[in-house]
């Protein structure tokens, strides 16, 4: 088994917050200051977006409308971490069943 851990191991929010401040998703999950450092920053850039949402430009606010549905449909569109557990047990449990099954002798 490897130390590496897969990139759906991570949630959508994770790797977007990774991807944002151009970090690997281990790197947030594995130190609280560089986690607190990308919140910072997503925090600013989400606020940048809620304010381009209520622009007086209707352009402004439609560009700002668009990255926020593609936002939210990344996010809504990706399985719950409750989902991604239930899989991953699914796995361990067929890979046990598997060995018992098939014991290597």
């Amino acid at each position: 088994m490897s130390d590496e851990r897969e990139p759906t191991a991570y949630g959508p929010g994770t790797r977007w917050l990774a991807g944002r401040t151009r970090r690997r998703p281990e790197e947030l999950t594995q130190s609280a200051s560089a986690a607190v450092s990308a919140l910072g920053d997503a925090i600013r850039e989400v606020a940048g977006l809620a304010a381009r949402l209520e622009s007086r430009d209707p352009q402004v606010r439609a560009a700002a409308q668009a990255e926020a549905d593609a936002l939210r449909e990344r996010i809504a569109s990706e399985p719950s971490p409750g989902e991604r557990l239930g899989t991953r047990l699914a796995q361990v449990l067929r890979d046990a069943a598997q060995r018992l099954e098939h014991p290597r002798s």
